[in-house]
């Protein structure tokens, strides 16, 4: 999820971007339909057009009738002529009594002989006001005398031609609704598709080696989390890249300068041995002084190779296999730190150890639990204030083992080089045994910590019941 913006999901958008759709589309149906409806009102609908078209249907019936000399009683031919008109209804009545009743929305044709008509019926066709050719009108419906082959009769007409309008105005106005609504629901998926693409583009950029161009910032939902994720990775995969690169110039630079250390003191070692060898001295003095030239070579060959061993620990790409072995922890701190606590104290350093109360059993590698302990006492002789107390607690609690040592950093400290690796190697070493090591500088006090976890195994197994494998 991403920080610092509110995030709605895909889901949630998709439901809003459906109702929405829905909305407008209704809307604007709703007002297609009033504004067609509105248009047929006051055009087709208007007095003017609808007099006009109850006139024409009147002459045409009057022409119908007197071309085919009809009477009254061809109900039948006055039927199919107002079915075959475009949406009509027709009355043939006299005195109030219809004589045919039949229109476009009649199933059968019938003819009724002097009927009475309804309420309803007669009030439509009673017209008022009548004009000077005969013809009366209304909404939609007009009388006017006709004569018959046996008489005069008046007719009404009610005039239901608009209604295919309205039924095309509503038609339309479903289409445009539906319509709409596809159309804005494929617009947000076209939007949400392109941010897709777009997206996909810029991995690709990336796949391509191309780390440096970053992924383009996205509203903060589903596609926006996987964004940032993926320029989250790309940082990642660039500090890795460069952290590599500085390993590699380390370690380029590492043997370079091991190849000319080594170089030296091998050169003079192996030159005094040939001395000695040859017997190229003459007295005891010299013997000696050769002697110790040579053994203080050796040492110097050993301090480069435990730094190639700390390097090769903390950088090497290969796992380093621990040879891991059950131990009492007391036993082993009192005797690794104890040969470095004599070794200070002869030397004029305070040390002050709070040594482990009782036995613990730790499962750990001991030669490389030495080295620990040389890489730590080692950074005190270089940084610790020797006038100042070095302090050393072991105990236990919540199933762990703890051991820190806490020193007064020296005023001139700063002027010895440093590349941590000692620390770093530390580190490696307790995490390769399962354990965990911190370093602390508050002011003028460093302070390690070593931690590492209890071996419960044979507990484990003697609470087991018997039989129990």
């Amino acid at each position: 999820m991403t920080k610092g913006r509110r995030f709605l999901s895909l889901r949630f958008k998709f439901i809003v971007a459906l109702a929405f759709s829905l909305l407008i589309a209704l809307g604007a149906g709703a007002l297609a339909k009033l504004v067609g409806d509105s248009y047929i009102q006051l055009t087709y609908m208007s007095q003017t057009q609808t007099e006009t078209r109850i006139r024409q249907i009147f002459s045409d019936f009057q022409q119908f009738v007197e071309g085919r000399g009809l009477d009254v009683h061809n109900a039948i031919e006055i039927t199919r002529w107002a079915k075959s008109q475009n949406h009509i209804y027709l009355l043939v009545y006299k005195d109030d009594r219809v004589i045919i009743d039949s229109g476009w929305w009649d199933e059968q044709e019938y003819y009724t002989d002097y009927s009475e008509l309804d309420t309803e019926v007669q009030g439509s066709a009673r017209m008022a006001d009548a004009s000077e050719d005969g013809m009366s009108f209304g909404y939609g419906v007009g009388s006017a005398p006709i004569t018959f082959q046996d008489g005069e009769y008046t007719v009404t007409v009610y005039d239901f031609s608009e209604e295919p309008l309205y039924e095309g105005v509503q038609i339309a106005s479903y289409a445009m609704a539906i319509l709409l609504f596809i159309f804005l629901l494929m617009f947000y998926h076209s939007q949400t598709i392109k941010r897709i693409i777009r997206l996909s583009q810029e991995v690709e950029v990336i796949a391509g080696g191309q780390l440096e161009e970053p992924i383009a910032r996205q509203p903060a939902d589903e596609l926006g989390a996987l964004a940032q994720h993926v320029d989250t990775m790309r940082f990642s995969i660039i500090n890795e890249m460069r952290a590599e690169q500085e390993a590699w110039n380390a370690n380029s630079d590492l043997i370079t300068r091991m190849s000319h250390d080594i170089r030296t003191p091998l050169t003079v070692l192996l030159g005094f041995l040939e001395l000695l060898d040859e017997g190229g001295y003459s007295e005891e003095e010299t013997y000696q002084n050769y002697l110790g030239i040579c053994k203080k070579n050796a040492f110097q060959l050993k301090s480069l190779a435990d730094k190639l061993f700390q390097y090769f620990l903390v950088f090497g790409h290969r796992e380093y296999e621990m040879e891991l072995e059950v131990t009492d922890a007391h036993v082993l701190l009192e005797q690794l730190i104890g040969e470095h606590v004599a070794w200070l104290t002869e030397r004029g350093w305070q040390v002050d150890v709070h040594p482990l109360g009782g036995s613990a059993l730790i499962e750990v590698d001991t030669v490389c639990m030495k080295r620990l302990f040389d890489n730590l006492f080692s950074n005190i002789e270089k940084y610790a204030d020797s006038a100042r107390p070095v302090v050393i607690r072991q105990w236990v609690a919540e199933e762990k083992l703890y051991v820190t040592l806490s020193n007064q950093i020296s005023q001139s400290s700063g002027q010895v080089e440093s590349t941590n690796i000692g620390l770093k190697t530390c580190e490696r070493i307790l995490q390769l045994m399962g354990g965990t090591f911190r370093t602390c500088r508050m002011e003028e006090t460093f302070r390690a910590e070593a931690v590492l976890p209890l071996y419960r195994e044979a507990e484990e197994m003697a609470a087991l019941p018997a039989g129990d494998p």
